[in-house]
């Protein structure tokens, strides 16, 4: 006979237990760039670590993820670092990590992007803090260059291979199937910023380009996601306070989910009990999107807020109908949508 060993109730809870991650990754070569992600050459130093939650430093972060081609900035502050890993971090620091989640939830990766600027300060004479300021895919997208020529059929493959072979390579990781590829009847010479390929291609398509995490994804005006949508609720789905009606199509607030995302790689749809939603109050100067029918919604912004040692440990969506109804769903309208 064995004992069976007395756990707290809480212990099995899906979404009790804050785990975090937080690493700072410093090139091996002074010859690498920050468009470089080959971890092989980087050494990793992790600031802090909810394994070692007593020694771990306290961290703050709101990490902003929207679905359109302009720059994602986000904000990782990192209290009362030893000044040996400031200054390395200041000198040499080229790109931050965040995992975050909960032990017995959802848990992984919310964040890998390039430091932009590091902001050193202190707070009430007591604290130092030393702010990591990020711009998601700015570099690759809008500090890029392409120049050359490339002979190819189908005009979607010649997209790859440009993002390919740009100054800074980027990876395509996602073009829906319903996009249109045109057949294309000589070379083509690129010459000046990807991203504004990219965008003429929206244009002709009917399609609209993210660039998140380093990578750009195509996709469809409409929808076009295929996956089964995350469901959310109050309680065990980890919806806090009241989802509300807007404008721009709903927001609401959830405890910490890794697993939300713009893409993934297809456009993530999340699941809603439309009897949860308060509904605004209409007026003639304020147009709302209606309520999707089915209560699926597709996610166009997240924003993880977290405090390691404070209440914030959050994610804030955005997100429309199915029919990309709202203001914030407008701009991703081509001219094509509009002439049908």
């Amino acid at each position: 006979m064995t004992d069976k060993i007395a756990t707290p109730e809480y212990e099995g809870l899906k979404l009790f237990g804050r785990k975090w991650k937080v690493s700072i990754l410093v090139p091996n070569r002074s010859d690498l760039s920050d468009g470089e992600v080959d971890k092989s050459e980087y050494t990793s130093y992790i600031v802090s670590d909810s394994s070692i939650e007593e020694k771990a430093l306290r961290v703050k972060f709101s990490i902003q993820k929207y679905g359109w081609m302009t720059p994602n900035y986000s904000e990782i502050s990192i209290y009362n670092l030893s000044p040996e890993d400031e200054n390395i971090i200041l000198k040499n620091g080229c790109r931050v990590l965040v995992e975050a989640g909960y032990v017995n939830g959802p848990y992984g990766l919310i964040y890998d992007a390039p430091i932009f600027q590091p902001i050193w300060s202190r707070e009430r004479y007591v604290n130092s803090i030393l702010t990591l300021v990020c711009i998601d895919a700015d570099k690759l997208m809008y500090e890029n260059h392409v120049e050359i020529t490339l002979k190819m059929k189908e005009q979607r493959d010649l997209l790859i291979e440009m993002a390919k072979r740009a100054r800074k390579p980027f990876n395509i990781k996602y073009i829906s199937e319903d996009v249109k590829s045109n057949q294309l009847p000589r070379a083509k010479t690129f010459f000046g910023k990807p991203s504004d390929y990219l965008r003429q291609f929206a244009q002709q398509s009917g399609t609209h380009i993210s660039a998140i995490d380093d990578s750009v994804y195509i996709s469809m005006v409409q929808s076009d996601a295929t996956m089964d949508p995350l469901e959310l609720s109050p309680g065990e789905g980890g919806i806090i306070g009241t989802p509300q009606q807007t404008q721009e199509g709903i927001s609401l607030t959830v405890l910490l989910n890794s697993d939300l995302r713009i893409f993934k790689p297809q456009p993530m749809l999340i699941k809603i009990n439309n009897s949860k939603i308060r509904v605004a109050k209409q007026t003639l100067n304020q147009i709302y999107s209606s309520l999707d029918k089915d209560g699926v919604y597709k996610v166009l912004g997240i924003n993880h807020i977290g405090d390691t040692r404070g209440n914030e440990w959050y994610s804030n969506i955005v997100a429309c109908n199915q029919a990309m109804e709202g203001q914030l769903a407008s701009m991703f309208v081509t001219a094509e949508d509009v002439s049908r």
